[in-house]
């Protein structure tokens, strides 16, 4: 019933059209200090409707499926095409693709709809109780959440892809406090699956475990600061895979000049134990789906490998910029929004290291464990990221815990600098990638050993 549109699309002046019907079914709760404080559950439908005229784009969404609603909409694009066709020095356009015409639903295990909101209710308690057996955690707020998302996609090029995804996922947030100093964290479980997730995982487990190690840190000294040998946790690994070397290598910062890697396809930037990928068709990798938001298969990629720049990523437009083809990296945060060049699951590949043998040889360093939060600039190639928890590392070996670390660096510099990777691999807490839009991505690794990286911390 949609192919109508595009071909009103194809005879009112539009090069090339598409458009993403999608239906959101969500449920969800909140609690605070144990207690349930909001209760969430629905369904949303929508399409958005994107079009090229005249080598520029247009796009207009809407949750009103009637007919004049979606003729309205479909104006709306159009007009804005045309409109910044006028102004545009640069004509855009898409990179050719092959159509697919597919339906994949990704059905889970045990379906979230199935089961009772108490079970649901009880994964969060579980995860509360968990902390709050530290007397030193003083307040938590937790959630759950599933969300099923079924999309039909279709183009003025023959494409018609049919997908469902469910995603689950649960979360405990708290704050600790001795003495003086406070500290907080958060423990999350979830994964591209249903309800199972929780079967498969021990919730009270790993959220008794996040709360030792952050009441650990409230009686921690600080950092030594310099240039030191630093090890990074699988997490931490996943962290400055993404932050660091996965935004720059997304497609449309390269072609807009704001990435350290435009230009440097064939190069050796790093050392060659180094392969980075990004994989879209990972079993319950929380950044997976079947195919992406403009059609195109999910696959894996790899972006830096032995050390080399062997490839970027892109959605359809930022392959037409740079002459390239699409990795099928284009994601949107809901049809209402315009897909972007986006990440799915971006990790280093394992090497063949023991943890001890990352520590050997190591008389003052730091073993750095997770992340809580950071900031980077992709056009400079510079970060800084903040260490969840961190350990002194003394003569090859763990020492002790350390407070408010931070590790600061450029990427390419980072990239020369690791020297081993661990043979162990590893994907940290599911998670959300902002750049304008909010979207799931998970991350990983092996331990990666980094000789002299900056470190600092807290007096």
């Amino acid at each position: 019933m949609y192919d109508q549109w595009l071909e009103r699309a194809r005879r009112r002046g539009a090069k090339y059209a598409d458009l993403r019907v999608q239906r959101l079914e969500t449920n969800g709760l909140e609690l605070r200090n144990g207690k349930i404080e909001r209760v969430v559950e629905g369904h949303e439908d929508g399409l958005g409707i994107h079009v090229l005229v005249d080598g520029a784009w247009g796009f207009a969404a809407t949750n009103d499926l009637r007919v004049e609603a979606i003729g309205r909409v479909l104006e709306r694009a159009l007009s804005l095409a045309r409109a910044t066709s006028k102004r545009s020095k640069q004509k855009s356009g898409v990179a050719p693709e092959k159509s697919y015409e597919a339906s994949v639903l990704w059905k889970p295990k045990v379906a979230p709809a199935n089961v009772d909101p108490s079970e649901k209710e009880a994964v969060v308690k579980t995860m509360h109780e968990a902390v709050r057996s530290y007397k030193e955690v003083k307040s938590t707020t937790g959630s759950y959440a599933d969300r099923t998302l079924g999309q039909e996609f279709l183009s003025t090029e023959g494409a018609h892809v049919t997908t469902s995804v469910t995603r689950t996922v649960a979360q405990v947030h708290f704050i600790a406090k001795a003495g003086p100093r406070i500290t907080s964290r958060r423990v999350r479980v979830g994964a591209t699956k249903g309800f199972e997730v929780f079967r498969d995982v021990d919730v009270a487990k790993k959220a008794r475990e996040g709360a030792a190690a952050t009441v650990r840190l409230l009686k921690a000294p600080a950092s030594p600061s310099g240039r030191l040998t630093v090890v990074l946790d699988p997490e931490l690994t996943g962290v400055f895979s993404h932050e660091a070397l996965g935004h720059a290598s997304e497609g449309d910062l390269v072609a807009a000049g704001e990435s350290c890697l435009k230009g440097r396809i064939g190069d050796k930037l790093g050392s060659e134990i180094v392969t980075l990928c990004d994989d879209s068709t990972v079993p319950g990798g929380f950044g997976s789906f079947p195919y992406d938001d403009q059609g195109m298969p999910g696959r894996r990629r790899v972006l830096l490998e032995k050390g080399v720049v062997v490839g970027h990523l892109n959605d359809r437009v930022s392959a037409f910029k740079l002459q390239m083809h699409s990795t099928g990296s284009a994601r949107a945060e809901s049809y209402a929004d315009r897909p972007l060049v986006r990440m799915t699951n971006t990790f280093i590949e394992a090497g063949d290291h023991s943890f001890d043998e990352l520590l050997e040889g190591i008389k003052e360093g730091v073993y750095a464990v997770g992340s809580r939060g950071g900031q980077v600039d992709t056009a400079k190639g510079s970060f800084q990221f903040n260490a969840q928890e961190s350990y002194l590392i003394k003569n090859g070996e763990i020492a002790h815990p350390l407070r408010d670390v931070s590790l600061t660096g450029f990427t390419l510099e980072t990239l020369a600098n690791i020297d081993a990777l661990g043979k162990e691999f590893h994907w940290g807490d599911p998670g959300y990638c902002g750049k304008g839009q909010y979207v799931p991505v998970g991350d990983g690794g092996p331990h990666t050993r980094v000789k002299e990286c900056v470190v600092g911390g807290s007096a």
